[in-house]
Formats: structure tokens, C-alpha cells, sequence
């Protein structure tokens, strides 16, 4: 049975309120990366990490999954579908999707470094100066559960696993990254199955790096923001998935 990969990143988000990763300047949310992001030295940074992804956190409420969030959920019920995002948010889950493989966290959990314990709080912010690891009494090792630069990703070994597995007869989607952080344009390279790319636009030629995609590792390349590219995204997944499944297609 042919199966429906997609591979999201910031991109899927941004059309429902929430930032990109990183701008051009190289912040996030007005924060330097390396201020914020990095596994070396956010103990230094203890409180303004916290602050940081207490707002990030207790802002999700505020916003909603989108149109595309939905489209790649609905999938989930039409054919075999393999979520895998990049995003921290809980956007695709409130959009009704099951078991998305986060690659880089939730910002819904928080990590113990020191026992490995980890715990969903929700949407509410962490107080640091009075709550510790329920599993063990450490306070300064709780971090949110969201990766680091510099810190290890467990879930790069699914993601691996997932690959692996890739044959043929699979539609691969890639919808709102670039590849700098996850190098998807490597990935997309190696697979022998057809591919879909939804980007807001292309990487440009002075900004390309290898690992980063491109156009032409691609069968199809849809460039718009992702709520704008629902309609014919589906139609192109749906038309290979009842190609290879010999079944009508469905659009949703």
C-alpha cells in the first residue's frame, strides 16, 4: 500500500500568526538564536529561556490550525499518511492529526537534563524559580522539551527509520522549509518516489547551499503560501495516490 510522507517545517505554521523560525537578521521573535536556542549556554540565559518559551507556549491559544494544517490531517483519514514536522507547535494535532513525529520537540513539554524526565503542562506557562522535575527535586535542569542547537534529537532516529522505508509506490510532500536546519533537499535527492514541494518561493541562487532544496529535486513545485496551495496540492497527491493504489481520486 502506497503511503502519503510529508516533512513540514515553519512554513506550514506561518499562515496561521506563527513566526518563522528565524528572519533574515537572524532573530526570533526579536531573541538572538543563540540566546535562546542553544544547548550550551541557555543555563546562563536560565530565565530569559524561560520567559522566552513561556510567551511562545501561552501563545498558541491565540492562534488556529489553518487550511493546510487540516488538508494533511484529513489525509491521515484517506489514505496511509506519515506526518513528520519540524514545528513545535500543536497546530496539526488540534487540526485532528494522530501521531506526528515532532523532530524538534513540543513546546507543550518540558525536559529534566538531569533525569531525562519529560511532562506535558499544556498551553500555561513554567514557573522555573518555584517548580522542579516531578520524577527528581532539580530545579535549574528543566528546560523546555524543544531541541537545541547543539543538543541531540532523538527523533532524528525515526525520522531515519521512516526513510528508510520509503519505496517507489510513495508520495513524498515537503511543505514550508528550506532544508538549512534538516537538510531536505539531501533526503529528497536519495528517494526514488514521486515528490511535491510547497514553498512560499524558491531559495534563491546567492542563498542555496547544498543540503537545501530545489525545484528540480522535485515532480511537481508549488510556490505560494501553503493556505493558497491546499486545493492543488491535494489534487496532485490525490491523482498519484490513485494511481499507484488504482483507486478514484478523492479531493477534499
Amino acid at each position: 500500500m502506497a503511503r502519503v510522507i510529508c516533512l513540514s517545517g515553519a512554513g506550514l505554521s506561518a499562515d496561521s500568526g506563527l513566526s518563522t523560525f528565524r528572519g533574515a537578521d537572524g532573530l526570533w521573535n526579536n531573541h538572538r538564536v543563540d540566546q535562546v536556542c542553544n544547548i550550551t549556554r541557555w543555563k546562563a540565559n536560565f530565565d530569559v529561556v524561560h520567559r522566552f518559551y513561556n510567551d511562545l507556549r501561552t501563545g498558541l491559544p491565540k492562534v488556529e490550525p489553518n487550511a493546510m494544517h487540516r488538508l494533511l490531517a484529513s489525509w491521515q483519514d484517506r489514505f496511509e499518511t506519515v506526518l513528520i514536522t519540524q514545528n513545535v507547535d500543536d497546530l496539526l494535532e488540534r487540526a485532528g492529526a494522530r501521531d506526528v513525529l515532532h523532530l524538534h520537540g513540543r513546546l507543550e513539554e518540558m525536559l529534566c537534563v538531569a533525569c531525562g524526565n519529560v511532562w506535558n503542562i499544556g498551553h500555561r506557562a513554567y514557573n522555573p524559580m518555584e517548580e522542579t522535575c516531578p520524577a527528581c527535586p532539580c530545579r535549574k535542569g528543566v528546560k523546555p522539551n524543544v531541541v537545541f542547537f547543539g543538543e541531540r534529537a532523538p527523533a532524528y532516529l525515526d525520522l531515519g527509520r521512516v526513510l528508510k522505508s520509503v519505496t517507489p509506490e510513495d508520495v513524498f510532500v515537503v511543505i514550508g522549509t528550506d532544508g538549512r536546519v534538516v537538510p531536505v533537499g539531501t533526503i529528497v535527492a536519495e528517494l526514488k518516489c514521486r515528490k511535491v514541494l510547497n514553498n512560499l518561493e524558491p531559495v534563491s541562487q546567492d542563498e542555496w547551499l547544498p543540503g537545501m532544496v530545489h525545484e528540480c529535486l522535485f515532480n511537481r513545485a508549488i510556490f505560494r503560501p501553503a493556505v493558497d496551495a491546499v486545493e492543488e496540492l491535494d489534487e496532485i497527491v490525490s491523482a498519484w495516490m490513485a494511481e499507484v493504489n488504482d483507486t478514484p481520486s478523492a479531493v477534499a
